[in-house]
């Protein structure tokens, strides 16, 4: 998997418990991915994969185009990690930290938004290693109510970003999750 990416607009967030009756019908050629866990929903296309893990506390989420578990890795998908409750603060702080290593990493300017109680965070990179040039767009948006920071990525080879990212745009403008957690 690549190294972390850009981020987009403002997410769509609902405030109370994500239930498939609380959902809007899908667009054309996507499903509604329920994750519990953290009472929410992800628009995963028709044919792509979902895996999820936890690691030290951080819940990771993938929608991608690639099974993970078949081929070790993915080329084109979205990356959601959720630290919750991080403690007063520090999810801002940290989600601010995360895109601007990112955005200065790659000469990229970050950009921020305040959207009610989210604070938002994002930019938009190419990164290029042994297998090509890959795109990323990363979103750090910041619970300023319960500090637990949701960090969104989608990537795709550069090749194809054009095409793909029509797709990742509606994946990532469409999350939804509980403001609660």
């Amino acid at each position: 998997m690549r190294k972390l990416a850009s981020f987009v607009l403002a997410l769509s967030f609902v405030a109370s418990t994500v239930h498939a009756a609380d959902l809007p019908s899908p667009p054309s050629g996507f499903e509604w991915q329920q994750i519990p866990e953290v009472k929410s929903a992800l628009l995963r296309p028709q044919g792509w994969y979902f895996k999820q893990e936890e690691k030290g506390g951080i819940l990771g989420y993938f929608v991608t185009a690639q099974d993970i578990d078949k081929v070790g890795h993915f080329e084109t998908g979205l990356t959601v990690n959720v630290f919750p409750r991080l403690g007063e603060g520090l999810a801002v702080e940290r989600g601010k930290q995360l895109i601007d290593r990112v955005a200065t990493a790659h000469d990229e300017k970050p950009w921020n938004q305040q959207v009610g109680q989210l604070q938002e965070f994002g930019c938009e990179v190419r990164d290029t290693d042994g297998s090509g040039t890959v795109v990323m767009h990363a979103l750090a948006v910041a619970n300023t109510k319960t500090d637990t920071l949701y960090l969104l990525i989608f990537e795709s080879p550069a090749a194809e970003w054009d095409a793909q990212w029509k797709i990742g745009k509606e994946m990532m403008d469409t999350v939804k999750f509980d403001d609660g957690v």
